[in-house]
């Protein structure tokens, strides 16, 4: 496998410095562009300030001079906003523009390098998100249909008599957390702080780009046949307290309860629901509970799996997405050694947990 890498490595190695240098400039004008924005967020802050308490107004008097409006000057705190949308206007253009052309070139480079390490499975990039598969791997407890899902690439490849499928997605998953922010977003003034910082201080401090800023979840999404055929079904989730909090706060499997198991080692990384404590012991052998263990050894992140009906699901955490380019210098190996890395893991899932 290492000199296929090396050969992928040496067919893209001169584009990925390409993409290095459009990130970065399409990371300098989503800076500029937000800045602007931060800008404007202020202004309206401190009108929506002194309009909702005069008392402050009156403190902060020398703060708000320049844009309260006087006798002489009666569109004083018009002309700074409009000063700014207008800046806003061609820095948004440029952004936009760079964007495309960073993305147009990371999509052919990510394209060409997946034929070479993998020209046995098929590869598409204009696939839409596997809705439907999401829904029924039951891993996250508020995604319904019109949950918004983005796509970026899709593998398909048969590992001896078993179809994997792999894909790379980001989903804006309604949860506990983002329920919060939308209360906070409907209250007056707090609601400029809110967006503030959500969309101006983070996307401006951030080198990931603004399109991948906001996903609660994106990773690996895969979906493979399983044997045995099941009447319920069992979800393995990381365990983590938020994990918890969203499945007990869910309404959308109300027939479902905590299954416990007694390997201390997999009850460490993973906690499991299900709607039969026989049927979740049978699947989840002591064998499979220590593959499984492997298995997120392996990633090195967490890892979500569910099994139902004659279907297994993985869902796997990576914030750049494996089909996306990380951020930084891309001169190295390393990072088709990676990539080569994360597909051959999954695709070799039917063996490594003996499915």
């Amino acid at each position: 496998m290492q000199h296929i890498i090396q050969k992928a490595y040496n067919e893209t190695s001169g584009a990925l410095n390409e993409i290095y240098k459009k990130r970065k400039r399409t990371l300098f004008f989503q800076r500029i562009m937000w800045g602007i924005m931060g800008l404007y967020l202020v202004f309206m802050t401190l009108l929506l300030v002194s309009n909702y308490s005069p008392s402050l107004k009156l403190g902060m008097q020398s703060v708000l001079k320049p844009i309260l409006p006087t006798q002489d000057n009666p569109y004083a705190n018009v002309y700074p906003i409009v000063g700014l949308l207008v800046l806003l206007y061609p820095t948004t253009f440029l952004f936009v523009k760079a964007f495309q052309k960073f993305k147009r070139k990371e999509k052919e480079t990510m394209g060409k390098m997946i034929k070479t390490l993998f020209p046995q499975v098929e590869f598409s990039q204009g696939t839409a998100a596997p809705i439907k598969e999401v829904a029924y791997s039951k891993f996250f407890a508020w995604v319904k249909k019109e949950t918004p899902m983005y796509s970026y690439g899709q593998i398909r490849g048969k590992v001896n008599d078993t179809y994997v499928n792999i894909a790379d997605i980001g989903i804006v998953e309604q949860h506990i957390s983002n329920k919060v922010t939308e209360g906070l977003l409907r209250i007056p003034v707090l609601n400029m702080l809110v967006v503030s910082y959500r969309y101006v201080l983070k996307n401006m401090t951030s080198n990931t780009l603004a399109d991948n800023q906001y996903f609660t979840f994106r990773g690996m999404f895969c979906w493979l046949q399983f044997k045995g055929k099941l009447d319920g079904h069992t979800v393995v989730l990381p365990n983590d307290q938020m994990m918890k909090l969203d499945r007990i706060t869910g309404f959308n499997f109300k027939q479902e309860h905590r299954i416990y198991l007694e390997d201390p080692r997999f009850t460490e990384s993973f906690v499991v629901y299900g709607t039969d404590q026989v049927e979740a012991r049978y699947v989840l052998s002591s064998s499979l509970m220590e593959r499984i263990v492997a298995l997120k050894e392996k990633f090195a992140r967490p890892i979500y799996l569910s099994f139902q009906n004659r279907q297994m699901y993985l869902a796997v955490v990576n914030d750049n997405g494996i089909f996306s380019f990380p951020s930084g210098k891309l001169e190295g190996i390393k990072i088709v050694e990676e990539l080569a890395k994360e597909i051959e893991t999954a695709m070799e899932i039917p063996e490594g947990l003996n499915l």
